[in-house]
């Protein structure tokens, strides 16, 4: 699925909805931005010929400082089937950060304005091992070709909690002009990069007053085609990364990445003893090397897959928690484990019974390619 909302309104949303309604027009002191006579006239685009509505403004703000990302958008219809993109979406992981002072409105071409004061409801979206995405959805009142959709949020992250973030430039409809920045966190060195570029004309990011910022105009809509590369591959971003000490040579950095994940699969697998007791059970000394992998491998099958489980309620943890896994030792003995976890308990055994077996990571397809140079165009802020 995309990480963005519907109609490309934003990345993955972490957070819980509160609902703060509008009660007066803008031109009380809401510090909306001005709407010009043009965008009150505009019936098309002459850069999107034919689209159904475009973005004529969308800004994101995010703060690592204070732990907030603030999100504005503007969209005008331009026809009957632009009408749907009244039809705000937003995803969010449960559990993680809050969403509030969510404000929106809509303004007709004759200037006049209606405040959204309508109900917003919940809905599952993915619900995997672990994992919840849910969205949050609201209908703009009275939205017609001619219309400007306008709504705006804070997204209160959770609280000493840095992590990875991007900007996604491409969307599904035409942007006229947006506004990307980021307050980095002092605590880490940060480094970004472009993979695919960006948009003709548009400047590349920028340190400014410790604040990275980005201004872009005209981004083409992002056009989905069937079997087409996974889509945020595609799309005009910038990807931000955090870490404690970050190798800007690519040979550097992927000798050490590669040797930290090492280091954790062979903590995980130390268990010769035991590996070597169970593969007794598994293989025999007459089988030959073909048999004794084809044997250890069914074996593993066998070990019950905690990642296709769905996920379980607080009562249900309540009254079964599993017990914490720690090495290829507990999987053997609880019979359950990971997908992760059976396949490193795999690479014990196969060792237990005399073969020389690595572990290898391979980086997915399924939302990005792997970019091996990627740090190549990166930039990196040295914090003191």
């Amino acid at each position: 699925m995309s990480d963005s909302p519907r109609h490309s309104l934003f990345p993955i949303l972490l957070c819980l909805l509160s609902l703060v309604t509008l009660k007066s027009p803008a031109s009380s002191g809401e510090d909306w931005l001005p709407i010009t006579p043009e965008e009150l006239k505009m019936t098309s685009e002459p850069k999107a010929p034919g689209a159904p509505a475009v973005y004529l403004y969308r800004q994101v703000g995010r703060d690592d400082v204070e732990f907030r990302e603030h999100y504005y958008a503007r969209i005008k219809i331009l026809t009957e089937e632009g009408r749907k993109y009244a039809d705000i979406e937003i995803p969010f992981l449960k559990g993680q950060g809050s969403i509030k002072n969510i404000q929106a409105r809509t303004i007709q071409p004759d200037g006049s304005i209606v405040n959204f004061d309508g109900k917003i409801y919940e809905k599952t979206i993915v619900k995997a091992k672990g994992v919840k995405f849910l969205a949050k959805t609201l209908t703009m009142p009275n939205a017609q070709p001619g219309s400007i959709v306008e709504f705006r949020y804070t997204r209160f992250l959770p609280e000493d909690y840095v992590f990875d973030s991007r900007w996604l430039l491409s969307e599904e409809l035409f942007t006229k002009h947006a506004k990307f920045s980021l307050h980095p966190s002092s605590r880490f060195d940060l480094q970004w990069s472009w993979p695919r570029g960006l948009p003709p004309g548009t400047n590349p990011p920028a340190m400014d007053h410790h604040i990275v910022r980005l201004e872009t105009q005209d981004i083409p809509a992002f056009q989905i085609e069937d079997y087409m590369p996974p889509q945020d591959e595609m799309k005009y971003r910038v990807d931000f990364r955090y870490g404690g000490s970050l190798e800007r040579d690519p040979d550097k950095f992927w000798k050490e990445e590669a040797e930290k994940q090492y280091r954790g699969i062979d903590s995980f697998t130390d268990r010769h003893q035991a590996m070597e007791q169970a593969v007794a059970q598994i293989v025999s000394p007459a089988d030959t090397p073909e048999q004794k992998l084809q044997n250890i491998y069914d074996r593993c099958q066998k070990i019950h897959n905690t990642s296709y489980e769905r996920e379980k309620s607080q009562q249900e943890l309540a009254r079964h928690k599993p017990a914490e896994i720690q090495n290829v030792e507990d999987v053997w003995k609880l019979g359950y484990g990971t997908g992760w976890e059976i396949t490193w308990l795999f690479v014990a055994l196969t060792r237990a019974a005399g073969f020389d077996a690595s572990p290898a990571l391979i980086s997915t397809r399924n939302t990005h390619f792997f970019f091996r140079a990627s740090n190549k165009t990166a930039r990196r802020v040295l914090e003191g």
